[in-house]
């Protein structure tokens, strides 16, 4: 737990100031009556497909302000007029090239009052880092969490891939469900409930489908192979397996995600903007899937181990406890899809109500943990069933 703290402590301190983006162009101007006067100002961008971010705020009394840009490939980049008090924020232009000059103008006509505007550049390498550093943490929380386990239980990986095994048969069928019947079924709600219903309903049937596929698929699982559930290590094991898993499928993804970024292959202006856009709202961006994959893997954990003890000790009860942790964590993702907060809200509160689901999953484990035993303890298969 303390190299947990020690390595998100230093990604923490560090992480933020080297992928800020860089500042192309800080200018405050304060206008009076007798003089109107063009601000003219260029500066190249230090890397090819780039983006300019820009930030403008006017307190104008009177009169009105131009603002032009230009260049990098265009003919014109972007052209606003506005007078009075406005304020534009993360205003997204590109991608521009950095082989010709961009040229910013800005025209005060008959104004009085003060203005200031803000630009910064967001390139691939940005992006680059950005998704090299949070899937490299995702990768080295993965590997920790299985060489706490090994160490401790020293068990075989045998259960680790049958964890990771679990998690894809669940995962793939639950794919399966929602590409015929998502679409439809959402619709459905959609055309039926008022907008609070929808999403209410609509955020707990996605929800679902994780409970019914992801659990449902660790109770056939514990049903086929009764050794699962024969000791506390092997439960441990199987949770791990199938967070780690998921966790390992996502930080490699984001790693093979440079590889579009860095060739600018068909794709890769979508995922710098789609980064761009998460980092509008969400500060240090790159820590954010690393965090939650840390308290999803806890979770994954304890659901994991609550399935297999139901089974061992032929209580249900403990079964619908996981499926409820499992369910209520997804539905907190399906709300945020479908209510359009997805880079409009900050990711660090969504990673706060998933905080008290991990909180939880470490008692559990705990519980689990002390009330399994170290010993062999298989039940007969058909009565697990039945009970």
């Amino acid at each position: 737990m303390n190299g947990y703290i020690l390595l998100l402590s230093l990604c923490i301190t560090l992480v933020p100031g080297l992928i800020r983006a860089r500042s192309l162009l800080t200018y405050s101007g304060t206008e009076t009556p007798s003089r109107d006067t063009v601000y003219t100002f260029s500066f190249t961008l230090s890397e090819n497909n780039t983006y300019i971010i820009m930030d403008a705020q006017s307190d104008l009394e009177r009169g009105t302000l131009n603002i032009w840009l230009g260049g990098g490939g265009y003919e014109v980049i972007g052209n606003y007029t506005d007078k009075g008090t406005f304020h534009y924020e993360n205003i997204r232009f590109g991608p521009l090239n950095d082989r010709e000059e961009i040229l910013v103008r800005i025209t005060p006509t008959r104004a009085r009052g003060k203005w200031s505007i803000h630009l910064t550049e967001h390139t691939g390498s940005t992006t680059i880092f950005t998704l090299l550093v949070s899937g490299f943490l995702i990768v080295i929380i993965s590997v920790l969490f299985i060489v706490f386990w090994k160490k401790k239980c020293r068990s075989s990986f045998r259960w680790f891939f049958i964890g990771g095994l679990v998690w894809f048969v669940g995962v793939a069928l639950k794919f399966l469900f929602a590409y015929f019947l998502n679409s439809p079924i959402l619709m459905a709600l959609n055309g039926l409930l008022p907008r609070t219903g929808y999403l209410l309903v609509g955020s707990l049937y996605i929800g679902s489908l994780t409970g019914v596929f992801e659990i449902g698929a660790t109770l056939l699982f514990a049903i086929l192979i009764r050794s699962v559930y024969a000791n506390r290590c092997r439960a441990v094991g199987i949770g791990i397996g199938a967070g780690t898993t998921e966790a390992l499928f996502i930080g490699l993804s984001q790693i093979g995600s440079i590889v579009m970024v860095s060739s600018g292959i068909a794709g890769s202006a979508e995922i710098i903007s789609s980064v761009i856009s998460a980092s509008f709202s969400t500060p240090a961006f790159a820590l954010v899937a690393p965090v939650e994959r840390l308290l999803v893997i806890l979770c994954h954990v304890s659901s994991r181990m609550l399935v297999l003890y139901a089974v061992s000790r032929k209580k249900p009860s403990y079964f619908w406890a996981a499926f409820a942790l499992l369910t209520a964590i997804d539905t907190v993702a399906g709300y945020v899809h479908l209510a359009g907060l997805v880079n409009t809200v900050s990711m660090w509160w969504i990673e706060l109500v998933l905080l008290p689901f991990a909180v939880a999953s470490i008692f559990i484990i705990q519980w689990c943990l002390k009330n399994w035993g170290s010993g062999e303890h298989p039940q007969d298969i058909t009565d697990s069933v039945r009970g």
